[in-house]
Formats: structure tokens, sequence, C-alpha cells
């Protein structure tokens, strides 16, 4: 089969539209992890429900505004942050006793 004759799935997909990008929160499948119990979910998601930042499988085919991601990503690195001072200041109290 020659490069011409083969299907290129690009060919097939649009992509985004103009100034989005997939979304941070679910990597663009539209659904995430509902935690309230796997296997034993307890509220009929059966361990998934749609994405409450882009919409999921109601409206958002995955997609964000890149300025929308971008606060998404910043807040992210804030709760890190927060997280890794935490951690460092518990390391310092255990060593410290």
């Amino acid at each position: 089969m020659s490069g011409d004759e083969r299907d290129d799935f690009y060919d097939y997909c649009d992509g985004p539209p103009d100034g989005h990008v997939l979304c941070p929160h679910c990597d663009g499948h539209q659904t995430v992890n509902c935690h309230c119990g796997g296997d034993l979910c307890v509220c009929d998601n059966y361990g998934e429900k749609q994405c409450p930042f882009c919409g999921g499988e109601y409206g958002g085919e995955g997609y964000v505004p890149k300025e929308k991601a971008d606060v998404y990503i910043a807040r992210q690195a804030e709760y890190m942050k927060a997280f890794r001072d935490g951690w460092a200041k518990a390391e310092a109290s255990k060593k410290s006793e």
C-alpha cells in the first residue's frame, strides 16, 4: 500500500476548535473516576462520571478554552507547592524529634 492509499487518522479528525486544548482534568476522555467506591459504586455511575471541568459527554467533547486550562494548571501547581511544603514541614518535624 502506498502512502497515498493509506487512511490517515488525522484526515478524519478536525482536532480541537481554535483556542481550545484537551481538558487537563480528564485528558479529553470526558469522564473521571467518581471515587465513591469503584466496583462498589453507590452513585449509579459505576466508578465514572462526566468530567465536571469540560462538560464530559454532555457537551464539552473533551476540549476547554486554553485560558481556562491555563488557570487549572496554575492552580494545580499551587496545590502541589502546598503539598510539597507540608511534606517538608512534616519531615523536618520528624527529624527534630
